[in-house]
């Protein structure tokens, strides 16, 4: 981050923007905006007044202007209304010119604070508690699109300040701390943590939760990573006592199998493993959603831990509870959800890659660029970034819609970004494209889907285009139309005989679509 860039604070009401973000203009020594303040100066009227006497069309549009002008003071830190950056063209001014952070809190939270509240018209009647959880729905998919997000539950507005100051030093594509950082994830049932940094292996026994009432760690790596990594990470588990065994499955996306997973089960029982133990799942995709499947149904579940080695595995894959393999020639259809303890997302682990292997996790952090973050676009436009700052960023996209959708019902679908295309080319090609190859062709199809559909302008299919090029991507694949529509019938995200598809209108605007004509997807496969 420039140190001249602006930091904008939003997010919901209740959340804390206006006590905080004046904390935070003071620690950096900046000037502090009250957007709210402004716009009321500037109308010589109350917020209240300007709803009564114009209504809100009205207000949002002093509102934008007055947001526009906020942006071109260099260094300001800007609070702002819940409502100033619900609409993706408000997105579209903010994000390219300032560090645009949400603060957030679970909706029984920001009811308790509220109710110590008074003087906001929304709160007058009886019913102002379903008034204000009704438009916390209804606001949370468009929150979703910014790129940072600051928990406040619990916490005082320093403790969210400095938050938020530790997250500045990691918004930079040039430089980032040098400590690891600790992701957050909530879940159904609780939450747990990702490490994102350089040597953060080093701190997986300490950041695991009750490390101590492990007997034994059984970990699952494959061929490839086995003589790299594991020697290494079973000497961290020895040191504290842990007796570790070591079971390595054959690299690549054909280990991917139930015949796979039984022959982990049998060695698992062999060698005595039970509920006491741990499963560690050292490796990229494919070890993190076989191991991960294993540890949902070895004896009807037992903890894991993931130590994704892939840049893929690390802002994708690892992420978000979903474990499983591939049959019958469809990818990821025998599944679990299945959260892991503790996500371990060592950068150095990055060294050893494969340049093709690099690639494939590009095009998963494209994706998420494509989703929500324009400004993680631009660090890979220009071609400059830190890795942990750039998966931490990636993370972060995916850790903000898995939240909200932990069992895939809703806005968690817009992950699938390029995936109806790339599962079904994959599928095609024999699993000789990769994984994170596929999805870039997907996201040049997508977008030139959305083209021919109207939603979206050509410029955009051009956009993506040439940041794939630019990383080594492929943007296109010679493959029969027809086989590529049989393959997507197999696709998970169908719903009875309908596909659905996940569309971009525009960089950080994003959307499902239903009923796409047949013939309006041969015609996009056959121009690829």
């Amino acid at each position: 981050m420039r140190a001249e860039t602006p930091i904008v604070i939003t997010g919901f009401m209740g959340t804390g923007k206006s006590t905080v973000a004046p904390l935070v203009a003071q620690r950096l020594n900046r000037p502090f905006i009250d957007l709210d303040a402004r716009i009321e100066e500037q109308a010589g009227s109350p917020i209240a007044e300007i709803f009564a006497q114009s209504g809100e069309a009205a207000f949002r549009q002093l509102e934008q202007q007055a947001l526009r002008r906020a942006l071109e003071i260099p260094n300001a830190v800007i609070a702002t209304g819940g409502g100033a950056l619900l609409a993706p063209s408000a997105q579209r001014v903010a994000m390219p010119r300032a560090v645009v952070i949400e603060l957030r809190a679970r909706p029984e939270t920001i009811l308790a604070r509220l109710s110590a509240q008074t003087g906001r018209p929304l709160l007058d009647g009886d019913d102002w508690q379903a008034r204000v959880q009704a438009l916390y729905r209804e606001r949370c998919t468009a929150y979703s699109r910014l790129p940072y997000h600051v928990e406040t539950d619990n916490h005082t507005p320093a403790d969210v300040a400095d938050e938020i100051l530790a997250l500045l030093v990691s918004a930079s594509p040039t430089g980032t701390s040098p400590e690891v950082r600790r992701l957050p994830v909530r879940t159904p049932t609780g939450a747990y943590l990702i490490l994102v940094g350089d040597n953060a292996v080093a701190d997986m026994r300490t950041a695991l939760p009750d490390a101590e009432r492990f007997q034994r760690v059984a970990m699952i790596t494959d061929a490839h990573v086995a003589p790299l990594h594991a020697a290494a990470l079973r000497a961290e588990w020895l040191a504290g006592g842990v007796s570790t065994d070591v079971y390595t499955i054959p690299a690549g996306e054909r280990a991917k199998t139930l015949e796979t997973v039984a022959t982990l089960y049998e060695r698992l029982l062999h060698d005595g493993h039970d509920r006491h133990s741990l499963i560690v799942t050292l490796g990229g995709g494919v070890v993190g959603d076989l191991g991960g499947f294993v540890a949902a149904t070895y004896m009807r579940g037992i903890p894991f831990v993931q130590v994704p080695t892939s840049l893929l595995a690390m802002v994708d894959a690892s992420v978000g509870g979903k474990v499983g393999v591939d049959h019958a020639g469809a990818k990821n259809i025998v599944g679990a959800f299945k959260h892991p303890l503790l996500v371990v997302a060592d950068t150095t682990f990055l060294e050893t890659l494969p340049p093709r292997e690099i690639r494939n996790g590009l095009a998963e952090v494209v994706k998420h660029a494509l989703i929500a973050d324009p400004e993680l676009l631009h660090w890979l436009e220009r071609g400059t970034w830190a890795w942990p700052a750039l998966v931490e960023r990636a993370v972060r996209v995916k850790v903000n819609i898995v939240e909200q959708d932990p069992f895939e019902h809703g806005v968690r679908a817009l992950l699938n970004l390029g995936h109806t295309f790339g599962h079904a080319l994959e599928t095609v090609s024999g699993f000789s494209l990769a994984h994170g190859e596929a999805v870039a062709v997907g996201l040049v199809l997508a977008a030139r889907l959305a083209a021919r559909l109207g939603m979206a302008d050509e410029s955009l299919e051009r956009r993506i285009t040439r940041v794939l090029k630019r990383l080594g991507l492929p943007t296109t694949y010679p493959a029969d139309a027809e086989a590529v529509w049989r393959a997507m019938q197999f696709d998970k995200k169908k719903r009875g005989r309908q596909l659905r598809f996940i569309l971009p209108r525009d960089v950080g605007q994003v959307e499902v679509v239903r009923d796409v004509p047949r013939e309006a997807v041969l015609e996009v496969l056959r121009g690829a």
